[in-house]
């Protein structure tokens, strides 16, 4: 079949499967979720409820051809590829030979029939994995600051030293010149019974081998006997030897025994293929002890290993259900992992960056580098030490694009498919509806509107085609054996046909354009950061916030310094205008791989890099016509608004339409979003650049908390009152106040350290307020579930977190 026949197949079964009764008209008041699961009804509920099929595996690589025949000669029996014949209702698989691999993310010729298992090699993945839970286990978790210590510790160490105290008074007799031995052993008993929960089990145990030794020495009196001074030491090296062996080599010694006595088995479930058309694999391991641990992997396999999307199973302590993406074997993300019995969840997710920061403290300032990389964060149940995660997937690659204009290195990440989104394969099920009441229009999560003012959007539940597997021998359909080739003498084979089912999807108007692959948010952090530093921070606010797909994640590093001692330092490369061109550099290369709308988080020291870059930096931003426009308009098509004489009449009364017109603008970024996290910026200076900033930018917002210790160090630094202690409006030069929204987060109490500084992405409220701010484009006004007005400054309404009932 062609791929006009197939373009006018897919036509005619989408057109089939449409129902007008499924059309849903909004107007424009308030918020509303609309759901295919329940789209004949309308909730007011200001939520996004990403409710899609969490096993939507991509349709696999297929080559297209009419009469099903294997047009090569010659065949051979190299693993196969998968070719389609598409019919109005099914799809028939046969095997024929080739080498193409399918892309990632999509099922791959294995996942199209069933793999021999003497070609599958899952004992690598299995290993991978247990590694994981080993060290998740070795590792230990983050504890409650309110619990101190652990009674259970205290006790144990309290009666050991009670013990002491019997032995060497009662059973020993010594009184006299024995206090300070006394003093030593119970100052130790108390350290270790008020220290010993917050360190790792490892730790812990080397502590007690110690503490044991010393217990003995003390005990035995072995003060002047120096030939035991070799055997207890012996004894003590040997303990702790044999403690590495079992936290650290043990696992490798258990891969060898079970390797060796064939205690791994695996099978391929048959059954399930018949069910479903998946792969489903099967490992067994045959406990040492007794009993038998069971890991279960369902999804696509390339040369043996898992590829593609994939889910993962081990019914072991702390072991993992995860499902994402998986390449060669390993789950590199994005993908989404929950614990056996802890039930500790566990996220994965790209972030593609660009630094030039480099050097002894983070201070140098290197070429732009430009890359991928996977962050895995803990969000829910418990915390792991050494959580965030951080794994470089491509890069950092020095960016060699001689036009800095012209940048490609983002565009060509993004064609080479090296960020990816956990949800970008799934099917579009929910949307926010809101109000802009400033701009009387509305707004639609993932979506911008053609024109100034859409005060309508007509969201239809459409069916659209999706494949159903069904397996079948050759030998069960025709009673003889067979190849697919007709030949004989040939093995039999076994063919699978696909019978299209139906799946509904929600399908906006016209009037309304996606955001997908035009939409950003850009991470600028502050000082003392590298670039693992900044990947983790926002990571973890990605991870915790659960932002949709849309939204592309950026981050850009520079040299702000790992010293805590260099603060003058980092402030002077900040101000660096060489950096500042680097910036320009990596902007550029994200308008080149199609980011039209760009929300920008500054954090710290990051706003004063972001501010001073400003004028250079600027070129790259479109400027807004006043406000006669929405910031949830889109001028991707290049469609100049005309629903409203007078908003043209502002267009072109605007300096923004006479220095720049339309065409041009349409290639530049529109900065929707500028966000001000605890700014390490002087109010003086900001008040002065507001102006500028907002003939770009809609929508600037401050969070700032009086108790912040950092800010109030800078102070004292600088003697210049700076924005991120500042609670209260500012007034700009004429006595009028700022078109800004000031948050006061001090309030907040959960997740926080004693600086106050850096919380953002930890604590839940503020996650959940910037979510709103950047995915439904709401202010602070409009965000009334959290925050109160109090005079132009905006206040958490939460209770102390020492209040548990009322």
């Amino acid at each position: 079949m062609s791929e006009d026949e197939h373009s006018s197949l897919l036509s005619h079964e989408r057109a089939n499967g449409h129902d007008p009764s499924n059309r849903v008209e909004v107007p424009a008041a308030g918020v509303v979720l609309i759901s295919s699961s329940n789209y004949g009804s309308v909730r007011s509920e200001p939520v996004l409820a990403e409710e899609q099929d969490m096993y939507d595996y991509p349709p696999p690589s297929q080559e297209y051809h009419r009469d099903g025949q294997d047009k090569g000669k010659g065949r051979d029996r190299r693993p196969s590829i998968v070719k389609a014949i598409l019919q109005p209702k099914a799809i028939h698989i046969e095997n024929s030979p080739g080498n193409q691999a399918p892309a990632l993310g999509q099922a791959s010729a294995s996942s199209s029939q069933i793999v021999p298992l003497e070609d599958v090699e899952l004992e690598y993945t299995y290993w991978l994995m247990k590694k994981r839970q080993w060290s998740r286990l070795q590792r230990g978790t983050f504890r409650n600051k309110t619990e101190p210590f652990s009674l259970l510790w205290f006790l144990f160490f309290a009666l050991f030293y009670g013990a002491y105290l019997v032995l060497q008074v009662y059973q020993f007799q010594r009184n006299k010149g024995y206090i300070l031995e006394f003093i030593l052993m119970g100052f130790v008993s108390l350290t270790l019974g008020l220290l010993i929960s917050r360190l790792g089990w490892f730790v812990r145990c080397v502590c007690f081998e110690i503490y044991v030794a010393l217990f003995v020495f003390f005990v035995e009196d072995l003060y002047y006997m120096p030939n035991f001074y070799i055997p207890l030491a012996s004894g003590l090296f040997l303990t702790i030897v044999f403690t590495i062996i079992c936290f650290f080599i043990y696992p490798y010694l258990l891969r060898c025994y079970l390797s060796c006595t064939g205690s791994i088995t695996m099978k391929i479930d048959k059954d399930s293929w018949r069910t479903t058309g998946i792969n489903r694999f099967v490992v067994k391991q045959r406990g040492i002890m007794g009993g038998n641990l069971q890991c279960v992997y369902e999804g696509p396999i390339r040369n043996g290993r898992p590829n593609g999307i994939g889910t993962w199973m081990d019914t072991s302590y702390q072991g993992e259900l995860l499902t994402g993406y998986w390449e060669d074997g390993v789950p590199i993300g994005p993908f989404e992992s929950m614990e056996n019995d802890t039930r500790s969840m566990l996220v994965n997710l790209r972030i593609t960056f660009g630094t030039n920061g480099g050097g002894r403290w983070w201070l140098d300032r290197t070429p732009l580098n430009v890359g991928v990389a996977g962050v895995e964060c803990c969000v829910s149940g418990n915390f792991f030490k050494g959580y965030p995660k951080v794994q470089m997937l491509t890069g950092p690659t020095e960016c060699t694009c001689r036009n800095s204009n012209s940048c490609s290195c983002v565009d060509e990440i993004m064609r080479n498919r090296h960020y990816r989104h956990i949800e970008e394969e799934k099917t579009l099920k929910s949307v926010v509806v809101s109000i802009d009441k400033k701009h009387d229009s509305l707004v639609v999560s993932g979506h911008k509107s053609r024109r100034s003012k859409q005060k309508s959007v007509t969201i239809e539940v459409v069916k659209t085609a999706r494949d159903s597997v069904v397996l079948m021998n050759s030998t069960e359909a025709s009673g003889s054996t067979s190849s697919s080739s007709g030949q004989e003498g040939e093995a039999s084979s076994s063919s699978t046909v696909y019978s299209r089912g139906m799946e509904q999807r929600l399908q906006l108007d016209s009037q309304w354009l996606s955001s997908e692959l035009t939409e950003g948010l850009l991470f600028i952090h502050g000082y003392d950061h590298n670039l693992k530093d900044s990947l983790k921070r926002f990571g973890q606010f990605l991870a915790l916030g659960h932002f949709p797909s849309h939204l592309r994640p950026f981050v850009f590093n520079w040299p702000s310094s790992t010293n805590p001692f260099l603060y003058w330092c980092a402030h002077s490369v900040a101000s660096d205008n060489d950096t500042h061109r680097d910036l320009k550099r990596f902007l550029q290369s994200l308008r080149m791989s199609g980011i039209r709308q760009l929300h920008v988080l500054c954090h710290s020291m990051g706003t004063r890099f972001f501010l001073r870059s400003f004028p250079i930096i600027k070129k790259v931003f479109a400027k807004r016509f006043v406000d006669v426009l929405s910031p949830n308009t889109s001028f991707n098509e290049g469609h100049i608004p005309e629903d409203n004489p007078s908003h043209m009449d502002g267009l072109r009364r605007s300096t923004s339409y006479l220095e720049s017109p339309m065409k041009e603008d349409e290639r530049k970024i529109h900065m929707v979003n500028l966000i001000l996290l605890n700014p390490d910026y002087e109010i003086e200076t900001f008040r002065n650049d507001h102006s500028e900033l907002r003939s770009y930018c809609s929508r600037i917002t401050v969070y700032a908390d009086h108790r912040d210790q950092a800010i109030r160090l800078a102070f004292k630094m600088t003697q210049k009152a700076s924005m991120g202690n500042n609670i209260l409006p500012i007034l700009d030069n004429k006595g009028s106040f700022l078109d800004m929204d000031i948050i006061d987060t001090g309030d907040l109490d959960s997740n926080m350290s004693e600086r106050h500084h850096s919380f953002f992405n930890v604590n839940r409220l503020m996650v959940d307020d910037l979510w709103d701010l950047v995915v439904t484009g709401k202010r602070a006004e409009e965000r009334t579930s959290r925050l109160k007005n109090t005079g132009r400054v905006y206040r958490f309404t939460i209770l102390p977190s020492s209040v548990v009932m009322v």
